[in-house]
């Protein structure tokens, strides 16, 4: 790889801990005693557990989108990094010094960018953060903390900093250090629309570092302080989206929560940054926030690889309910136990957490309603089903609503729901199921159309293999189980024989390895040898499995050897048996080509057609390479 030697890679490779690595992103389950781990797959839309991580060969693997790879691969296909950043990133997180790199081999200006972001925040932070807790400028910041009573551990725990009402802060600060352009890339500096020149965001703010889910600053949010010179129409301002921040999946105060949401599989969702905090401050520690947007599909799916229940906690004023009621359509077929909870007395959590306990608070969550319930409950607050008018109402809303939740269609949670809101409402069930196929009308067949297409991938993987294409898998079974066999293997067979082109690109690697190695095509050796090809590490990883399930090496060990092979190496009855129909394919074919030939004139190779050139080339090639003679056909 360029930029590190092989030694350095596999030192990085064997100070990373997969599990804890992947553990950061994805809620994991050990099975088999801990040999193998599973969670929700974060490169689809996963329902149910298809993702694995193998600690003893430190990589992983979907078994439905079939996507795998090693410690190198994680980072590059999470993190969106190139492999030398991907590099860099575990071996700081294993305490490795990185070695240095020539200026050729340096990263692209893209990925420089992002590096340069990410110090950029972070040296912000850090400013920031000491001028609230020293600065004379920040007197009204003090007091403003003082006034909503956050203590000094949660001002250092949660790394709250203050921009001073200076409009060039960040550039004088920043000067010798850092360019406008990293400033801006950041989004710490604004250009100017009025003319040539910048100025800062943040000024005269509280600031709220947003961190992200491997613990690093990457925006920020900030709120306008009373008694303070600066004007604004919004009270909380925060971060664009950048490439190193993106705010429809970041959850702020998640690196703080992570654990609890993990241990106790429940996340708190509350409205703002000064709620989360007060939760955290409480007790309540599997709090987080959205950043000034609504709950999103993506926010959910996150939370969903570490939760199996999220609590929306909403003020229970008007706004606050109209919000919760906005939120939840969209997630109700969401695997997931959605709540809604309306803090009582129309206070919001950081009031009620003043006045009342963390256990308290806990135990308001554990009776929040569920999400359709809480919808129910909303409009019978509104309408009364005393007439059959009002029944009527309340049914045609309940509807519309199920309607616009348009993966719910056809599942067991929709068949639930209805029959609790027909219960409720005093509604016939099965004139409810009709006017809700009615509603959904042609969105209802599109609904389908999609679940459909998304099990389409899972029924391909799934389909019967021919028998050839099974034998060309148990071929690269064998040799993964039992690596001595290689060299029996390939003076009987190249990777021509193969038609599967991934099998192909396997059964080279490992004759590679075992030629110009002199390394047995042992299971790390190959995972070393895949290079964090994606592909390649998926399928070793599917071909260990199926190999194990098969118990491919008590096959190859119960079978007595058949006759000896070149090299005085024997093969056992079990790989013969795998290798004939290969074998009886390509005589079939060499066999095709000969009876061409015979049945053309006489004619010299420069006029035969390419493809029967090549067929000749590889039937003398293979020939050689049985016999050990290394001439090549001219």
């Amino acid at each position: 790889m360029v930029g590190f030697g092989d030694d350095f890679k596999e030192l990085v490779r064997s100070s990373t801990n997969l599990v804890d690595l992947v553990s950061e992103t994805v809620s994991l389950k050990p099975i088999h005693g801990g040999r193998d781990f599973i969670g929700l797959c974060p490169f689809h839309d996963d329902k149910n557990p298809s993702f694995h991580v193998y600690p003893d060969r430190q990589t992983y693997r979907c078994w439905v989108c079939d996507q795998g790879g090693d410690c190198f691969r994680w980072v590059m296909e999470i993190e969106k990094l190139p492999f030398p950043e991907a590099m860099e990133s575990l071996a700081r997180r294993a305490r490795l010094e990185v070695p240095k790199k020539k200026r050729d081999e340096a990263t692209s200006d893209n990925q420089l960018k992002k590096t340069d972001s990410l110090a950029v925040v972070e040296w912000a932070v850090n400013l920031m953060h000491s001028t609230l807790r020293t600065s004379a400028k920040a007197e009204n910041a003090r007091e403003y903390v003082k006034k909503r009573k956050l203590s000094e551990d949660t001002v250092r725990n949660f790394r709250l900093g203050y921009h001073p009402e200076d409009w060039n802060w960040f550039l004088d600060q920043a000067r010798t250090r850092f360019t406008p352009a990293q400033l801006v890339a950041a989004g710490l500096i604004q250009e100017r629309n009025n003319g040539p020149g910048y100025f800062d965001n943040l000024v005269g703010r509280l600031v709220f570092p947003i961190i992200d889910e491997r613990g690093r600053p990457v925006a920020f949010g900030g709120r306008v302080l009373p008694g303070g010179n600066i004007e604004s129409d919004a009270k909380y301002w925060n971060s664009l989206e950048s490439a190193i921040f993106h705010k429809r999946r970041t959850l702020y105060a998640f690196d703080r929560a992570r654990e609890t949401i993990r241990r106790s599989k429940t996340a708190i969702i509350v409205e703002g940054y000064m709620d989360c905090i007060a939760c955290h401050q409480a007790g309540v520690t599997n709090a987080v926030a959205t950043l000034g947007t609504a709950m999103t599909e993506d926010h959910v799916r996150f939370l969903r690889r570490f939760a199996e229940k999220v609590v929306l906690v909403y003020d229970s004023d008007k706004a606050g309910q109209d919000a919760a009621e906005r939120s939840i359509s969209r997630f109700l077929a969401e695997d997931l136990d959605l709540r809604i909870l309306s803090v009582p007395s129309g206070k919001d959590p950081a009031d009620y957490l003043e006045d009342h306990t963390s256990e308290e608070f806990y135990s308001l969550t554990a009776s929040a309603s569920e999400a359709w319930e809480y919808k129910l409950r909303s409009i019978l607050q509104r309408i009364s089903i005393n007439t059959i008018a009002g029944r009527q109402q309340v049914l045609n809303q309940m509807m519309e609503f199920l309607a616009a939740s348009q993966g719910l269609a056809g599942s067991i949670r929709e068949d639930m729901i209805l029959r609790n809101v027909c219960g409720r409402v005093q509604v016939d069930e099965r004139m409810a199921r009709q006017q809700l196929k009615e509603l959904r009308g042609q969105t209802q067949k599109k609904g389908f159309t999609r679940r459909d297409a998304e099990r389409q991938p899972v029924e391909l993987k799934t389909r019967v293999e021919n028998a050839l294409e099974r034998a060309e898998r148990e071929v690269l079974e064998i040799i993964l189980t039992c690596p001595e066999t290689i060299d029996v293997i390939r003076h009987q067979i190249g990777a021509d024989d193969f038609e599967n082109a991934r099998h192909q690109r396997l059964l080279d690697l490992c004759i590679d390895v075992w030629k110009e190695d002199g390394d047995l095509p042992e299971l790390g050796r190959m995972i070393i040898a895949a290079e964090s090809d994606s592909d390649l590490l998926s399928l070793i990883n599917a071909l260990v499995d199926s190999a194990e399930e098969k118990g491919i090496f008590r096959l190859m060990n119960d079978q007595p050897n058949a006759h000896e092979q070149a090299g005085g190496a024997s093969a056992p009855s079990h790989l013969e048996r795998v290798l004939r129909p290969i074998l009886e394919r390509r005589e079939k074919r060499l066999n095709l080509v000969s009876k061409q030939l015979l049945a053309q004139p006489a004619q010299s190779m420069s006029i035969l057609d390419d493809g029967t050139i090549d067929a000749l080339r590889r039937l003398h090639k293979f020939r050689q390479s049985q016999m050990g003679n290394p001439t090549e056909m001219k």
